[in-house]
């Protein structure tokens, strides 16, 4: 069963120290193991470059996504039926933010059920299970 990655388990584990950094990296061990199916998306990568490009450390962000492709095996790519699914779940989950939609489009167009994240908002949406490292 394929597992969703979200960008906040990657930036805990290549961040600096915090109570996640921990349980991250060891999740990302075990997914680079194949211990678990492990997916995510074109979107994930744009987040990373974006934020290390807007802190101003471009190169360790190029470096991260280059890592993460290694580790997580299968990147889905955003598709026009995410977008528009993106946008109905909007809609009905007022908390979500845009691009936690489209990762939750992402996973229902593929059949993915269970997401490794922090982000609680993710709890609100019938049919994802949420887990954290």
């Amino acid at each position: 069963m394929n597992v969703f990655v979200d960008v906040n388990v990657v930036m805990y584990a290549a961040g600096g120290p915090h109570p996640h950094k921990e349980p991250s990296m060891r999740f990302l061990r075990r997914a680079a193991l194949g211990e678990l199916e492990a997916v995510s998306d074109t979107e994930v990568l744009q987040e990373l470059l974006y934020r290390y490009w807007h802190v101003k450390i471009i190169e360790q962000g190029v470096a991260l996504v280059e890592h993460v492709v290694q580790v997580v095996p299968i990147i889905l790519p955003v598709a026009k039926a995410d977008v528009l699914l993106a946008r109905t779940l909007l809609t009905q989950h007022r908390a979500l933010e845009p691009r936690d939609a489209i990762h939750a489009a992402v996973m229902f167009n593929h059949g993915i059920t269970q997401l490794y994240s922090y982000d609680r908002h993710f709890d609100s949406i019938p049919g994802l299970r949420r887990l954290e490292p």
